[in-house]
């Protein structure tokens, strides 16, 4: 398997692990849970396009590596529409704030914007997919 393919696994990987806690009956537990399952499927999202990015147009588009940077790019090489590019944004915003979820009301808003936030993950990467499957 190589890189680029490695890193969308890992990240449909992440991806499945979130999408499955957010499946269960929420409680304080499930609640932290999906918050930790979030940042990990958004960080093996955002890697996995800067790898597909740096495979199919080359390094010069990774002008820098940061989450945001990834997020602009992947609407450049379109695998996020612009309103998707914006969801992101406030996505990786949200990813920021999980260092802060030991504030229950904090928690609480952020994992209410959950649901939405593992639709887009699961559109990024099957963009990205796509991208790289093309002949």
């Amino acid at each position: 398997m190589d890189k680029v393919s490695r890193k969308l696994d890992n990240a449909r990987r992440a991806l499945a692990r979130f999408q499955e806690v957010l499946a269960r009956p929420v409680d304080d537990v499930v609640r932290d849970s999906a918050i930790l399952r979030f940042t990990l499927a958004t960080e093996t999202a955002w890697k996995a396009a800067r790898s597909v990015i740096d495979d199919q147009m080359g390094a010069e588009h990774l002008t820098s590596a940061s989450p945001k940077a990834m997020v602009r790019e992947s609407q450049i090489a379109g695998f996020l529409t612009e309103e998707q590019a914006e969801a992101a944004m406030r996505m990786m915003n949200d990813r920021n704030l999980t260092v802060h979820t030991y504030d229950e009301e904090k928690a609480n808003e952020l994992f209410s914007r959950l649901p939405a936030h593992a639709a887009l993950i699961e559109s990024w990467i099957s963009a990205m997919q796509s991208a790289i499957t093309r002949p």
